[in-house]
């Protein structure tokens, strides 16, 4: 084999041992298994949040401390040891809702179940807007009667948004009932 052709599998072997090395590393940051100590630590920063706001200073800097990856020794007491309440299941986070077609989103969107349903006037049709007032462009007309669900409002609550027949829009609540 040639000199060059032995400098280069040298150069190929060194580049997959320091590509394999960096695949392991970022594995082990992605766990949180590499913190620097011997054995993996719990996050103290989930644990104090975990800790009852009520409870003294020292209860808390007790419940830390005893979870930065301190193992206690067989000999001591159990009792006299603070235990940290199990961390509560996380509530889902509400995703911010995008009403497409609309030149301007409601300051306020109702959750499912609280959204309030509204009956348009039965004497006229109403204009479905793309913003809260009339100089927004026409996106539909909803027939008099109908019955909307409300998904949001503007910062006063004059106007409201619905969707009618797939296309959001915005509607004057001083004219539904």
């Amino acid at each position: 084999m040639s000199s060059l052709r032995k400098k280069a599998v040298i150069r190929l072997v060194v580049c997959a041992v320091f590509l394999i090395a960096s695949i392991v590393f970022s594995v082990l940051l992605l766990t949180g298994t590499f913190d620097g100590d011997t054995a993996p630590a719990a996050d103290p920063s989930s644990t104090s949040e975990s800790v009852d706001t009520s409870t003294s200073d020292s209860t808390t800097e007790e419940t830390v401390s005893s979870t930065d990856g301190e193992v206690p020794s067989e000999g001591s007491d159990p009792a006299s040891e603070s235990v940290a309440e199990p961390t509560p299941e996380p509530t889902p986070e509400a995703t911010p809702a995008s009403f497409d077609g609309l030149a301007e989103q409601p300051t306020t969107i109702y959750n499912e179940g609280e959204q309030p349903s509204y009956t348009v006037t039965p004497d006229s049709n109403m204009n479905l807007r793309a913003g809260p007032g009339t100089d927004f462009d026409k996106v539909a007309q909803v027939p008099a009667s109908t019955t909307v669900t409300a998904l949001g409002t503007n910062a006063d609550e004059t106007w409201v948004v619905v969707q009618y027949e797939g296309q959001y829009g915005w509607l004057a609540k001083e004219y539904l009932s």
